[in-house]
C-alpha cells in the first residue's frame, strides 16, 4: 500500500478550500513556502509528519481524516493492521511508525 501524492494533495486542497484559506495563509500559517504548499497539492511531493499535524490543526480537521483510517471498537483493528504490516516494505514501516510516534507525541 502506497499513499497517493495526488489523492492525499487533493483532499488537502478541498478541505483547505471548504475552510475558506487561500493557498498562500495556509502556507503562512503553517511555516511553509507557498510554493512547497503548490507542490503538496499538486501531488508532486508528501508533507512531513509534523506538516500534516499542521495542516489538520489549522483547517480543524483529525489528521487521520488524510489517510481515511476507519476506527473499530472490537479487535479487529489490531488484526487488519498486523496484517497490513506483514505485507508492508520496509519504507512502508518507517512510515506507519513516524505516524505512531506523532500520534503518540500529541496525545492530550
Amino acid at each position: 500500500m502506497e499513499l497517493d501524492k495526488e489523492i492525499i494533495g487533493k483532499k488537502i486542497r478541498r478541505i483547505r478550500i471548504e475552510k475558506g484559506f487561500s493557498q498562500e495563509k495556509l502556507s503562512e500559517k503553517i511555516d511553509i513556502s507557498p510554493r512547497h504548499m503548490c507542490t503538496i497539492e499538486n501531488g508532486n511531493s508528501y508533507p512531513s509528519i509534523e506538516t500534516f499535524i499542521k495542516i489538520a490543526k489549522i483547517l480543524d480537521i483529525d489528521v487521520n481524516d488524510f489517510f481515511n483510517l476507519k476506527f473499530h471498537s472490537d479487535n479487529t483493528i489490531r488484526d487488519d493492521i498486523y496484517n497490513l504490516i506483514q505485507v508492508s516494505s520496509l519504507h512502508e514501516l518507517n512510515i506507519i511508525k513516524e505516524i505512531i510516534e506523532v500520534i503518540h507525541r500529541n496525545r492530550k
